[in-house]
């Protein structure tokens, strides 16, 4: 037990639930903990279900409110997944509508078990939480037994430990240290989430028109390449959606326009796609940005989230760096990488991706690929404020590939500056 606890007097208390309009306490000069459980997740895929969506915006807002006026003393969201299952965008996904809400980044990890010896385990990472932060709330969202392996790490081994109900998706903890002493209470947050997707209903102005104009060319497979191309594929990429504007700090989220157009421009793109769609890969949300290891660069994955789940697809997270522009060129259209996919070949694949990269690995794929800088000249330049481009990359049988662009038909001026409302119903 680390020395840290042993000082302290636990008061452990027995699970029990209370009504959603009770709220946690959150005292001002304590470490309060809340442990958000990752919700209703798809049995066939690495993402929440329609239900657990449900499920995480409602959740969002009765958190948002518990948490009203004490900004101040709010510290770090951070979500885990294990090592063991470092593609579970489960937890992630059920903590973003509170990030967005409160214009928060989040600490994305991947993580190992074991106790508070164990270095970068979840109860590892709160030890140190108790033991070197300041006093204030922290937010931490995870599987359920994750929860409860990290509590029983936590506390006193001779004192009965509470936890979450497996398959109680209600049930949330808040775990407080307070004046030397410990309190860990499971409440209950009354939401009955719908299992249908949450669709948003976004319109466009007669007026409007593409931020792009429309380019059109190809270039044929070189001969000389040492490279194996993909054949008969289609790619498209799409930018993550509206993120801060220049003026504001960087913390690799997005904001509540982009929450809107994340959620609401399901149907338009999959219209664009002709209905249907192979993979969908986008960036990986463990990685860091630079925010002093507080945030990580969630905002691609968490854009092409509600499409992935409401149409029950795997999200494929790349296994390479969101900078690494050439790798992203050569590991989608050659099968020359370590991240090659032959599912990528004759099939139609959706991007999610930063646009600068995808700026960058186009210019790469036709310049340096496909030996190609007339073609690769033809690019049009994407631009910072463009959230709503398409850009389709085809190769036909032969490898011979061409480069269109498109766009969703979303402008971002008529999307709302604050979040969609998905309020909790009292039971």
């Amino acid at each position: 037990m680390n020395t840290f606890f042993r000082s302290l007097i636990f008061c452990l208390c027995l699970p029990f639930a209370v009504s959603a309009q009770t709220m946690p306490p959150l005292n001002n000069n304590a470490w309060n903990l809340v442990f958000v459980q990752s919700f209703e997740p798809s049995a066939k895929t690495n993402n929440l279900s329609a239900q657990g969506f449900n499920h995480a915006l409602q959740f969002g807002q009765l958190l948002n409110t518990i948490t009203a006026g004490k900004s101040g003393e709010f510290r770090q969201i951070f979500s885990f997944a294990a090592n063991s299952s470092p593609q579970d965008m489960t937890s992630i996904q059920s903590i973003e509508p509170f990030a967005v809400l409160n214009n928060r980044g989040m600490s994305h990890k991947l993580v190992d078990s074991g106790g508070i010896s164990t270095y970068n385990s979840p109860a590892y990472i709160v030890n140190g939480i108790l033991g070197n932060q300041p006093r204030g709330n922290y937010i931490l969202s995870m599987p359920a037994a994750m929860i409860n392996s990290t509590i029983a790490a936590l506390s006193d081994p001779t004192a009965p430990v509470t936890g979450i109900t497996p398959g109680n998706f209600n049930q949330y903890l808040v775990f407080s240290v307070e004046n030397g002493r410990t309190s860990v209470v499971v409440y209950d947050d009354g939401i009955k989430p719908a299992t249908s997707f949450p669709e948003l209903h976004l319109k466009t102005g007669a007026n409007y028109s593409c931020p792009q104009k429309p380019v059109t060319f190809s270039a044929k497979l070189p001969k000389s390449s040492k490279f194996k191309f993909n054949t008969n594929q289609t790619v498209y990429f799409v930018r993550h959606v509206e993120a801060h504007p220049n003026a504001m700090p960087e913390n690799g989220n997005f904001v509540c326009q982009g929450e809107w157009r994340a959620i609401g421009a399901n149907a338009m793109l999959l219209k664009k796609m002709g209905g249907s769609v192979n993979n969908i890969l986008t960036t990986n949300p463990a990685d860091l940005i630079g925010c002093d290891s507080r945030c990580s660069y969630v905002r691609p994955s968490l854009t092409i989230s509600p499409f992935a789940i409401q149409h029950k697809q795997n999200l494929t997270l790349a296994a390479f760096q969101w900078n690494d522009a050439p790798t992203l060129a050569a590991s989608l259209f050659t099968q020359n990488t370590p991240y090659s996919s032959a599912a990528f070949n004759n099939a139609t694949t959706l991007v999610a991706w930063e646009h600068g990269n995808i700026e960058n690995a186009i210019q790469y794929l036709f310049g340096t690929l496909y030996e190609n800088p007339k073609a690769e000249q033809k690019i049009p330049a994407w631009s910072f404020t463009d959230y709503d481009t398409i850009w389709i990359l085809k190769t036909d049988d032969k490898g011979d590939i061409t480069f269109s662009n498109s766009c969703e038909g979303i402008d971002s001026e008529t999307l709302p500056s604050t979040c969609p409302a998905f309020p909790v119903e009292a039971k």
